[in-house]
């Protein structure tokens, strides 16, 4: 515990001992309502509700306390109240508490019911001996005087902010301590009127609270578990992203796993809130993800770079940005990569931002990445110890470090260095240079030897000396020309984390190297091969049509996993024999495509219209760069799949709010220019809470992914449906005007129907939309949806007001507004 905690818990102590002295003079009395609240409390203990981040819990005998300060003495209800922390204590825990930590709590809570108890005496005189609302005041205190000590001291365990954690985990508690006083002053009231034992009916309303906070709770934890298993699938794609780098670096590896624990440290330290703590580790994989726009003998260079090669290497911070820009973190990563080479006296790159211009989250980042480069071995230095590299940093902090971040830096850098060493130990860097014992031939065999020693004895008899020199001349500079063009194909293919704009570099690059008229690329799908990217002259002579594995040339590839020289490309079941553009005659050559682990993922096919038009050097030259190719490939489409999962919803695979928001404003820049008009739609589904409480929460899961698919069957091509949370959806209908309106949201409520028959479910559920115009009803997406989502509700209210008359069945089904 940091010496913060200990001496909140010595206030806290010495509090509830000086508001003991305050309970005097009031005598003990109905002892036999003492002891069964006391029964009561024993037994509600152990209904308890976990808060879905915190360790700490709440049980529901509150009202029970309560009920001790209304009836009995102060000292009387101290004892229930102490009972009750006492038996939370010590009932259905699945850790145990100690010492301290129970001192803690009884401490905690005397001093809340004494403050509550004089609460609810001063409020009864000043309210003419009103119970309710004193009661509600004295709920008020005791909540408010119990959570924030307890706040205090998870925050400052925690190292986060005491009222954001307050605020977050314990405010919206409150409430339940109203609901208690409520049903303190219910039992009171019903005791007074037909006795005492009548006010024990509290219990079973005790529990009906306790069952409705614990269904709750079980929904926040499942949304709690959905959003960290949706970070960490992230931070995994991330990490794969890092390893693109890593592939191109070697040096990287150690260097991005010290960083993140150097950067997590600090930002902590530093109070950083969860947001900017995201975007930092995020910025510690991906900052120098821009180097794979830098050629990679400069990367390695084993010693200065020349003013040309720096000029190169400072795009790296401007093109990670770009990068990561397309990804749409929902937090500022790019910032940080883009501000990670600025200095605090502006003297930096790419943007000249000074002091606290610069993002904080940019540096830290600055300083850890250059002391962790000074500790760390490079191709053109050695490492420098530990406190040099401490040393250099320090003497640069004020002009090129935020010399706040260096200073704290100082502070922690052994205890930040440990710790990082062991991560990094943990954690092994990506294996290239592997040799494979195994395999003593490739499946299509060797390359046959060519007679090379007689052939070149008879060129030596028939060929002149100066006939001959010129000719290994210039199969030198053909040699050396392949190899440059073999090894800038190879530096470019790491460049870009688009699969159609990889794809058509490759094809533009091998143009000069290999004689093709068209360029495919098939992935792998399950049990056949789709067509990713088809380019070149003769491109229309190929559709998108799948090929089966083992049919047709490429698939046969895929298959069999071995290349085809000299195919013929008219057995490919998507040739367009229409076209007319190749024959028996022509030529194929195809490669399988492998990933790191040797696992087929696609196949590379160029197809010529000449007969024999492919040699082995062609095929020696593909294979040169398949794994490359492969590997670029492979890292676009998880970054494809990484920007993809930052605008889908996971359950409904709709587009997610932040995704639709971007949809609404650009709508709005469209019609502002043309003078056109759209429609913004809120839709919240009636009695589908039912559906969670008859059928479970999977079938309401699937009942949402129906809906959302018969939403997008019923939209049309401009339209957009995204899920807002829950059981809420939005739509944007550019296309629609109010005498179309009706009858699109006809369809969407028929929707909604048929997906619950689908089901089978038998509760009725229905459709409540509202509807909002652009400009009538707003300007902006933020006025148009706040328009429709009044309108909802206003068509909500309608809904249930139609069902208590008994009426529903003469109201079309979903009760529509506008």
């Amino acid at each position: 515990m940091t010496m913060r905690g200990k001496a909140l818990v010595c206030v806290v102590v010495a509090g509830a001992i000086a508001s003991l002295s305050s309970t005097s003079g009031h005598p003990a009395t109905q002892w036999l309502h003492f002891f069964v609240y006391l029964v009561a409390i024993l037994l509600s203990s152990g209904m308890k509700v976990a808060m879905p981040r915190a360790e700490a819990t709440m049980s529901v005998n509150f009202p029970f306390i309560l009920l001790g300060i209304l009836e009995l003495s102060p000292l009387q209800a101290l004892v229930l109240a102490i009972a009750s922390v006492i038996a939370q204590c010590r009932i259905r825990v699945t850790k145990s508490f100690s010492l301290i930590q129970i001192l803690f709590n009884v401490a905690n809570v005397t001093t809340a019911t004494v403050l509550a108890w004089h609460a609810y005496v001063v409020s009864l005189k000043l309210l003419s001996h009103e119970v309710a609302p004193a009661l509600a005041l004295a709920s008020t205190v005791y909540f408010l005087a119990s959570s924030v000590p307890v706040a205090l001291i998870v925050a400052w365990e925690s190292r986060t902010r005491p009222f954001g954690q307050w605020r977050q985990e314990f405010l919206w508690y409150m409430p339940f301590y109203l609901v208690g006083a409520i049903l303190a002053a219910a039992a009171n009231y019903i005791g007074n009127l037909f006795g005492w034992m009548t006010s024990l009916l509290l219990i079973p309303m005790v529990y009906t609270v306790y069952r409705a906070y614990y269904a709750q709770m079980e929904i926040v934890r499942d949304r709690e578990r959905h959003i960290l298993e949706t970070e960490a699938l992230h931070l995994r794609t991330i990490e794969g992203l890092a390893m693109a780098v890593e592939a191109k670096d070697q040096n990287t590896h150690r260097h991005l796993m010290r960083v993140r624990v150097y950067v997590s440290e600090l930002g902590k330290a530093m109070g950083l809130d969860k947001s900017m703590m995201q975007a930092l580790t995020t910025a510690s994989f991906l900052h120098d993800i821009g180097k794979l726009a830098v050629p990679e003998h400069i990367i390695n260079k084993p010693g200065k770079l020349t003013p040309e090669e720096f000029e190169k290497m400072k795009i790296h911070p401007v093109v990670g940005a770009d990068i990561l820009e397309r990804v749409h973190f929902p937090y500022p990563v790019v910032p940080i990569v883009r501000s990670h080479h600025e200095a605090w006296d502006g003297s930096g790159y790419p943007d000249g931002l000074r002091g606290e211009d610069i993002p904080i989250g940019a540096r830290i980042l600055t300083a850890v990445d250059c002391f962790d480069a000074l500790a760390s071995e490079r191709p053109y230095r050695r490492a420098m110890p530990i406190e040099e590299a401490m040393a250099f940093v320090k003497s640069r902090a004020g002009t090129q470090f935020d010399p706040a971040v260096v200073k704290l830096l100082e502070e922690h850098y052994l205890k930040l260095e440990e710790m990082a060493r062991q991560q990094s130990q943990e954690m092994e860097p990506l294996k290239t240079d592997l040799f494979i014992e195994r395999g003593a031939a490739p499946g299509a065999g060797f390359e046959p030897e060519q007679d090379g020693p007689a052939c070149a004895g008879k060129t030596l008899r028939n060929e002149s000396a100066d006939a001959l020199a010129a000719k290994s001349l210039s199969l030198i500079v053909a040699a050396s020309q392949e190899a440059k063009a073999v090894f800038e194909m190879s530096q470019a293919l790491g460049t870009s984390l688009s699969a159609r704009e990889t794809s058509a570099m490759m094809s533009r690059r091998l143009q000069p190297l290999i004689p093709f008229d068209c360029f495919a690329v098939y992935l792998k799908s399950e049990e056949s091969v789709v067509a990713q990217y088809i380019d070149g002259p003769l491109a229309h002579a190929f559709s998108a049509q799948h090929i089966p594995l083992g049919e047709g040339l490429s698939g046969w590839v895929a298959q069999n996993e071995r290349p085809i020289v000299n195919g013929n490309p008219t057995v490919e079941p998507n040739f367009v024999a229409e076209s007319g553009m190749f024959t028996e005659d022509s030529s194929a050559l195809s490669i399988p495509l492998l990933d790191p682990d040797g696992v087929l993922f696609g196949v590379l096919t160029v197809y010529s219209a000449k007969q024999a038009a492919f040699s082995k050097d062609h095929l020696r030259i593909l294979q040169a760069i398949q794994s490359k190719f492969s590997l670029s490939l492979e890292n676009a489409f998880r970054f494809r799949t990484a920007e993809k999962d930052a605008r889908i919803d996971h359950l409904t695979q709709l587009v997610n709010m932040r995704y639709f928001l971007q949809q609404i404003d650009a709508q709005v820049e469209k019609a502002r220019a043309s003078g056109g008009r759209f429609a913004v739609g809120v839709c919240d589904l009636n009695s589908f809470k039912a559906v969670n409480d008859r059928h479970g929460h999977l079938t309401g899961n699937e009942l949402l992914r129906a809906i959302a698919e018969g939403f997008r069957t019923c939209l049309g091509p401009e339209d957009v449906v995204a899920r807002m949370g829950g059981d809420e959806f939005a739509f944007l209908f550019p296309s629609m005007d109010a005498s179309l309106a009706y009858r699109q949201l006809e369809k969407l409520d028929l929707a909604v129907q048929r997906a619950r028959m689908s089901l089978r479910i038998e509760v009725d559920i229905s459709s409540s939309i509202g509807i909002a115009y652009y400009p009538d009803d707003g300007e902006s997406a933020e006025e148009l949806l706040g328009k429709a989502d009044r309108e909802m509700y206003l068509s909500k209210r309608s809904y249930h007001h139609e069902r208590r008359k008994g009426s529903a069945q003469l109201v079309l089904v979903g009760s529509f507004t506008r």
